[in-house]
This record gives structure tokens, sequence and C-alpha cells, in this order.
């Protein structure tokens, strides 16, 4: 008589998908700490400063920008490498182009991040420059525990929005 022993589903095998995505976000990781001091990333970050500057003037406030120095009368930040959507687009990316998916949902993914988390980030920007110049007691808070834990959040949703809606994921 043969016995068949059914895989538990643990082992090697199963690690698979897991070290693919690990890999996969430990080399985006290293690609943007790779780009962090590069000259791409200054021209993302003066194009941050540059549309942030344009949405608040829309909305009525009085800016200018020099490089990536975002100033009011009353208030100036520096745009730099970490006030951009590099960050929370590699992670997205990154898990985007790891995920098995056809070519056309992974494109589609990474052009609704770009657009999305682009857009964000602006806005976030937006009402940092708002709140440091209203309300600078509450600027530290706002920037290093609000935002960025917002946008990462954010990052992560959006990327189980496109797994469940784009790369065709169906649940039984």
């Amino acid at each position: 008589m043969v016995r068949i022993i059914r895989n538990s589903g643990f082992g090697w095998g199963a690690l698979g998908p897991s070290a693919i995505i690990a890999g996969s976000l430990a080399v985006s990781l290293g690609i943007y700490f790779g780009f962090l001091g590069s000259s791409a990333v200054e021209t993302v970050a003066e194009w941050t400063a540059q549309w942030t500057s344009s949405t608040l003037n829309l909305l009525g406030a009085s800016t200018r920008v020099n490089g990536t120095i975002l100033s009011s009368n009353s208030f100036a930040v520096n745009i730099v490498a970490e006030c951009t959507a590099v960050g929370p687009l590699v992670l997205f990316i990154g898990a985007v182009l790891a995920y098995p998916s056809r070519l056309k949902a992974k494109g589609l993914g990474v052009l609704i991040g770009l657009v999305v988390l682009t857009t964000v980030n602006v806005f976030r920007i937006v009402s940092l420059f708002w709140i440091g110049a209203t309300y600078p007691e509450y600027l530290d808070i706002a920037h290093l525990l609000v935002w960025q834990a917002a946008i990462i959040i954010l990052a992560i949703i959006l990327w189980l929005f496109w797994v469940e809606r784009v790369a065709g994921v169906r649940h039984s």
C-alpha cells in the first residue's frame, strides 16, 4: 500500500515567493540609498518644490522657489530627497515588480503608484508648509510622526489595492 504524504506548505518551496518579494524590496532599498544623493533625486526635489509652490499659489499663498528652497515672506523649507515621493515609490514599485502578475498589470501598477504617491506627496508638503507657517510648534509632529507614517501606509494600501483589483487575485 502506498501512503500519500501531503506537503504542509512549509518548506523551501513555500519560501520562494517570500524570498522574491524580500529580495526585490532589498534591491529597491539599495537603489533608493544609492540614488539618494544623485542629481536625478536632486531634479525630483526641484520638481517637487516647483509643483508644491504652484499648488500653494493656486490656493492663495504667495510662494517662490529657488532650486529646492520653497519660501514665502514668513516661512521657508528645503525640499531634500526624503521629502520627495522617491522612497514610497521605490517601496511600492519594488513590491509591484516582485509580485507574480502580468507585465501589463505591473505597468499599470507602476503608473498608478507614480500618479497617486506623487500627488499625495505634493499635498503632504503643501500641508506641512501651511502648518510650518501657521502653527510652527506642530510642524515636527506633523512631519515626522503623522505624514511619514501616512505616506508609507498609503504605499502599502495602494499595493494591496493593486493586488486585489489590477493584478488579478481572486478569492474563492
